[in-house]
């Protein structure tokens, strides 16, 4: 079976069983593409999580029996995300891009819930097989916008939630999160849930993440040298805030880049997401004053961030403002959690005291 690989309205790309056999506009492509690159390696990051065990119930709604069949997979999700342009259709097929984008009310409660209260067996639009992550979620379409839901525990969607506030008020490039509390009519259980709004603006821009560039190397000591230089600030100041934050799940699928969506350029770091697996997701963070943790050997282990961060340290109080910040807005969001918040702020105090001191050298 041979494949176009589009963008938007454009082929820029052919495929086949054997892989990418030609490129014809080689500056929209994704970054990893090169001729004899099966397409499977590209697609198997912008498929959904088959571990997900609403993602089996989406199979089962959209009719998909193999998840590892590429033919399948194409021939149902074709590759669509929301937070780009770029998808595959058959060589013999004229497919119409924005229907295939196109809001399924249906498929997204079956994604989120593992249910829809609709029983239209409607499968048309956006599919929600390229709504990746290991947390139950699917993207909704709301007044013009895309926002994503997930799933989460308390502790996650705390630490989550937090960590946006905190960003935000230190004036840091992040996605926009709210929480959203839903009380079910028929079982009364009311379900919290963390949104994050599309910041590529319907795909205005396409978002690439850093997997299509270094694959899995997630390492500073890799991701650096291959930069390019207007991004090695602010990726340093991302893993720097990383460490603050206690996020261990800085992977190259929860970073990236924007390119414009016209010439294919680069134009800055993705703001900065997803961070449920930080701060007291699974328990107390802790760090030693004289030793430091896992987070900031990391850091420190490596020269460019150094430097950079010796340029950009961020000022004491506005971290202990931005803590409070986050601390007022977090607990209006979560009224009826008694959580106590000093094991976070003691947590990102100490972390930035002992790299300040680090990197300064004060300690």
């Amino acid at each position: 079976m041979d494949y176009k690989v589009m963008h938007k309205d454009k082929v820029i790309a052919f495929a086949n069983e054997n892989g990418i056999y030609e490129l014809t506009d080689k500056k929209l492509c994704p970054a990893c593409f090169v001729v004899g690159m099966p397409l499977e390696i590209w697609l198997d990051n912008r498929n959904i999580d088959i571990h997900r065990s609403h993602s089996r119930k989406l199979f089962k709604a959209l009719r998909l029996r193999n998840i590892d069949n590429i033919e399948q997979i194409i021939n149902i999700g074709h590759g669509v995300t929301i937070t780009d342009n770029w998808w595959v259709q058959k060589c013999d097929e004229n497919l119409d891009y924005q229907l295939l984008k196109h809001y399924n009310e249906e498929l997204a409660d079956i994604a989120l819930y593992g249910s829809s209260v609709h029983d239209n067996k409607n499968i048309n639009g956006y599919r929600e097989l390229g709504t990746v992550g290991s947390y139950e979620k699917a993207w909704r379409y709301i007044d013009g916008n895309w926002y994503m839901f997930k799933q989460g525990n308390t502790q996650e969607l705390i630490s989550e939630y937090y960590s946006y506030e905190f960003l935000k008020a230190m004036g840091e490039n992040v996605a926009e999160y709210e929480i959203r509390h839903s009380t079910s009519k028929e079982t009364g259980i009311t379900s919290t849930y963390i949104i994050t709004k599309d910041f590529t603006n319907n795909a205005e821009f396409d978002f690439e993440p850093f997997c299509n560039y270094y694959a899995d190397h997630d390492e500073p000591e890799y991701i650096i040298p291959r930069l390019d230089k207007k991004l090695v600030k602010p990726y340093v100041m991302m893993i720097f805030y990383d460490a603050l934050l206690h996020n261990d799940d800085r992977h190259n699928q929860n970073a990236g880049v924007i390119r414009n969506s016209l010439t294919g350029e680069i134009t800055g770091l993705a703001p900065c997401f997803d961070y449920n697996l930080g701060l007291i997701s699974t328990g107390v963070p802790r760090i030693d004053d004289t030793r430091g943790n896992i987070f900031t050997d990391s850091f420190l282990a490596n020269e460019v961030c150094k430097n950079v961060l010796k340029n950009e340290m961020p000022d004491r109080e506005m971290i202990i403002n931005s803590i409070k910040s986050a601390e007022f807005k977090t607990s209006k969001a979560f009224e009826n959690i008694g959580l106590n918040y000093e094991i976070i702020s003691d947590y990102i105090i100490r972390t930035f005291d002992f790299l300040s001191g680090s990197v300064l050298g004060n300690i």
